[in-house]
């Protein structure tokens, strides 16, 4: 393999923004980018320390940031704060996320207006700080969102969350058109079915075995089965690919 090869998927050095990166998913995601050269920017909206090079030597590689993704000013502020730590940012995993167990006719508008809030309205005030200052510090990057294959698939008692992800899919193809002249990409991952707080209640029912049995490949999803995907859209291996989404699912969606 060349040395070109062996660098393909490389984000060493790369700055990434990670939102949800305090949980689940996300957590997973920020060391994952640590573990492979990155510095990450975590945000979340639960408190956690901060860790920067120059204020803890624990983690010299990973910010933690407060902030919650639905407020303008406070995602303005982290990455105020990303810049004087590591620097631009260059990549953002778009992965903060909410949802809502409700029947159509149960489902309020409080209810939805909290789910868009976050899982549209603020996946794009990430995205859109990101793309302000990566165009005016003339940088290539790259946006990467996290969808659903609900957002394709219908399922009962998730219409909120299916129609944000469905939303956020959409919004994706827009940013890829518009961003691309701008050398920034815009792209998704789609999971199917992978345990994590959000369906916490679902899993532990009967769900769980029935998902699983339904799922082609006989499992659910795991937090490492999303790794490559990410490190594809992240690094130089993705440098022509913009406006996809690429869907992870165990073949889930093959048989719904």
């Amino acid at each position: 393999m060349s040395a070109n090869s062996q660098n393909l998927f490389s984000v060493e050095g790369k700055v990434i923004a990670v939102t949800g990166g305090s949980s689940g998913l996300g957590h997973h995601m920020v060391h994952t980018l640590a573990a492979h050269g990155a510095k990450v920017v975590s945000i979340a909206r639960s408190h956690v320390p901060h860790c920067c090079p120059d204020c803890d030597g624990t983690k010299p590689d990973i910010l933690h940031v407060h902030a919650d993704v639905s407020d303008k000013e406070e995602i303005c502020a982290a990455f105020d704060q990303a810049e004087k730590c590591f620097g631009p940012v260059s990549v953002v995993f778009n992965n903060a996320g909410i949802a809502c167990k409700a029947s159509a006719l149960k489902t309020t508008s409080a209810m939805m207006e909290q789910v868009f809030a976050v899982n549209v309205v603020g996946a794009f005030n990430v995205a859109q700080e990101a793309a302000r200052r990566m165009i005016a510090a003339n940088l290539a990057g790259a946006i990467i969102n996290t969808t659903s294959i609900l957002g394709n698939v219908p399922q009962k008692g998730a219409i909120a969350y299916s129609m944000s992800k469905a939303a956020l899919t959409q919004m994706t193809r827009s940013l890829a058109l518009e961003w691309a002249a701008h050398n920034i990409r815009v792209n998704a991952i789609a999971p199917g079915w992978f345990p994590t707080g959000i369906n916490q209640d679902l899993m532990e029912g009967p769900a769980h075995g029935y998902l699983k049995a339904k799922n082609p490949m006989r499992r659910l999803g795991e937090n490492c089965d999303l790794e490559g995907a990410l490190l594809l859209l992240a690094s130089n291996a993705g440098g022509y690919m913009t406006g996809t989404t690429i869907t992870i699912d165990g073949g889930h969606s093959l048989q719904s």
